[in-house]
């Protein structure tokens, strides 16, 4: 098949159909890849006090326990870890 004319409309349900193929053509890893990719682009050009804004805005913790971790304080990882498990804790009554 070579190229074809298409609507606008059809134009973009080409493109909508092409990125849900390759989506699920995509194995797990190379989701997260791809997110994360998309994650770091977004706060990217953010400064510190806006990034510590939108940390905020996610969490109001989140952010004293991030800069304990990147800076490398005693405990941080554990405390990070504690925290995850902590917002994740009633998950399993979602499933329900």
């Amino acid at each position: 098949m070579t190229y074809t004319d298409l609507t606008f409309k059809q134009f973009c349900d080409l493109r909508s159909e092409f990125v849900d193929f390759k989506l699920k053509d995509m194995t797990n890893e190379e989701l997260i890849c791809l997110l994360k990719k998309f994650m770091i682009n977004e706060v990217e050009n953010l400064g510190q006090q806006d990034l510590k804004d939108r940390i905020d805005e996610y969490d109001e913790f989140l952010y004293n326990i991030l800069v304990s971790y990147v800076k490398d304080e005693d405990n941080s990882y554990e405390v990070l870890q504690e925290f995850f498990d902590e917002r994740h804790a009633d998950d399993w009554v979602n499933d329900y």
